[in-house]
């Protein structure tokens, strides 16, 4: 290996964790990237700890997994971090014989009584997460990654020959970025919108991601509460729409009384970068370097990154 700084193109969530797990490991990193915290699409997530829109399974579920070790071991004990522990309900129309996060989540999940179903479901599960305030989370990783030695520059590469030709390792997490940077089509944009409203005590995550009230979501934070969400494929629209904020609240104020009334304190709009499959996977290149990919991970960035970013260093090494 070169003595160069590894390049991490990227600094969402994903280019943060892959870099800082890098650095942990002893080795030199450099992050370039178009965008920097607070403007970056991670900073709009509601981030919560739950493997949403990514595949496939067995590689998220294992990911996953690593992530929520990684958060409960190293961040939970900092309160500095901005993450929290959260009781998650996931809601289901129809009986259910596991959840389909149960490796996820290590097998550590309990099946709700009816009497703790919101009207219109008829079966669900309980399990312990985190919450991840991206306000100040993502300010967390890019001290983090600065106290470790990183070097973080904004800047926008027009081609990956431009970050190969200073660096011998470049790992690529530029999310819907790789759809020109790595000619990727098959990465594509799902539109979230959601909405934060002011804290009223309640104190669980609620949500339906196929039921009556899909896609929905109640997910308590230090500050506020964010009530969500919509799922737009291939919609790029930035914008706040009347009509998605309406259905939201709707929503919200059906899975649970609490949220008959609210006050919207601010909202946001991000694209979740999806793909069929996460890309995470090394290219050893004619000159000897190498580029890694790591990206496509849809709503479940958080959810991955910690895993992804240590699978994403192995696989640095060949």
């Amino acid at each position: 290996m070169s003595a160069k700084p590894i390049l991490v193109l990227g600094a969402g969530v994903s280019g943060l964790s892959t870099a800082i797990t890098l650095l942990r490991a002893g080795l030199p990193v450099a992050i370039w990237a178009r965008e920097l915290p607070p403007h970056t699409t991670s900073n709009q997530a509601a981030a919560l700890w739950f493997p949403y829109l990514a595949q496939p399974l067995e590689r998220v579920n294992r990911w996953a997994n690593v992530s929520l070790q990684f958060f409960r071991e190293q961040l939970l004990p900092d309160p500095a971090s901005g993450c929290q522990p959260v009781t998650v309900h996931d809601l289901y129309d129809h009986p259910v014989a596991e959840p389909w996060w149960a490796a996820a989540a290590g097998g550590d999940y309990r099946r709700l009584d009816p009497g703790r179903l919101p009207a219109g479901y008829r079966d669900g599960f309980e399990t312990e997460s985190v919450v991840i305030d991206t306000s100040i989370y993502m300010d967390y990783l890019v001290a983090w990654f600065r106290r470790l030695g990183g070097e973080l520059l904004q800047k926008e590469v027009a081609s990956m020959y431009e970050a190969l030709a200073v660096a011998d390792v470049v790992i690529n997490c530029t999310g819907l970025g790789s759809r020109q940077l790595a000619g990727d089509d098959s990465v594509y944009p799902v539109r979230g919108q959601t909405a934060r409203v002011r804290p009223n005590g309640f104190g669980e995550a609620l949500l339906d991601d196929e039921g009556p009230n899909s896609l929905g979501y109640i997910i308590p934070r230090s500050a506020d509460i964010v009530l969500g969400g919509t799922a737009q494929e291939n919609d790029w629209d930035l914008s706040l729409r009347a009509s998605d904020r309406a259905d939201i609240l709707r929503k919200a104020a059906a899975m649970h009384p609490a949220f008959a009334e609210v006050e919207i304190l601010s909202e946001g709009v991000g694209l979740r970068p999806a793909r069929p499959t996460v890309r995470l996977e090394a290219e050893a290149l004619p000159d000897g370097k190498r580029l890694v990919h790591n990206y496509g991970h849809g709503g479940a960035g958080f959810t991955l990154s910690w895993g992804c970013a240590e699978e994403a260093r192995m696989k640095m090494k060949g």
